[in-house]
């Protein structure tokens, strides 16, 4: 049996607050070393950018103007609007056998936890390996990249990953059904899992499913637990300070210079 592992499940979020809490916990993985799997939701629909990527200045304005914030994430990736979906992310050690090798093993180890949890709700999905060079879009869903999750050739989940000297951080969304926003704002969308089951589990029956995959593809216990007291106050932090700054938002500023205090 291998290492034990945090299980976090958390309530529907704001964006800016499921942002900071992965990238506190990611932080805070420097002192503890305790790799975590946490799944979550939103309380609202919002688009996250990638850590280093450009938005069109109209969508952007258009989508806050209708009360849809728009959050940079530290991760790499493109666009991607959150709705009705469950989240997942994964903070551990680059060094643990099961990661080692670099950020594509990585991406494929996570993948076999992302499968069986699949196949726990009785869908069978793929792991996306190009045959030729990949076409990266603006948005997250419209672009397979290494290592995704993918049914028919369609991307169902989309991840994006944030490495340190030690560990990192990985997210990723699976869509549940259709977002009330996709075609008021012309964006592409993923598969969703409504589409591939009789009818759509409730949350608790995939998060289960989520957090088994985990379990049986990497041999390892999970204790679900929450945050710990300086990761809440570190997540507080991060949102005041940079995940509702506009400087951060809109041009990667100083913001996102936040140190662990």
């Amino acid at each position: 049996m291998g290492t034990d592992w945090r299980f976090i499940s958390d309530p529907k979020l704001p964006a800016a607050m499921n942002m900071a809490i992965d990238e506190a916990i990611a932080l805070s993985f420097r002192e503890k070393k305790i790799p975590t799997l946490r799944v979550y939701r939103w309380d609202a629909p919002a688009l996250t950018i990638g850590s280093f990527q450009k938005m069109e200045a109209d969508l952007s304005s258009s989508l806050r103007n209708n009360g849809i914030p728009v959050i940079r994430r530290i991760t790499g990736g493109r666009a991607l609007l959150h709705d009705r979906e469950i989240t997942y992310s994964v903070v551990a050690d680059t060094n643990d056998p099961l990661f080692s090798g670099g950020i594509k093993k990585t991406f494929f180890a996570i993948a076999q936890g992302l499968l069986a949890g699949l196949r726990h709700l009785g869908v069978e999905a793929e792991v996306f390996v190009p045959r030729e060079k990949v076409i990266q879009g603006p948005f997250c869903m419209t672009s397979l990249s290494w290592y995704e999750i993918a049914v028919s050739g369609k991307k169902l989940i989309g991840s994006a990953q944030k490495r340190w000297v030690d560990h990192f951080l990985q997210h990723g969304s699976l869509s549940l059904a259709p977002s009330l926003f996709e075609e008021q704002f012309q964006i592409e969308t993923p598969l969703h899992l409504c589409k591939l089951l009789p009818k759509l589990p409730p949350f608790s029956e995939i998060e289960r499913a989520l957090r088994e995959g985990f379990e049986t593809a990497f041999e390892i216990q999970m204790k679900e637990t929450s945050l710990t007291e300086e990761e809440k106050r570190m997540a507080h932090r991060l949102v005041s300070e940079k995940y509702l700054n506009k400087d951060w938002n809109e041009n990667r500023g100083v913001a996102g210079a936040f140190r662990h205090a």
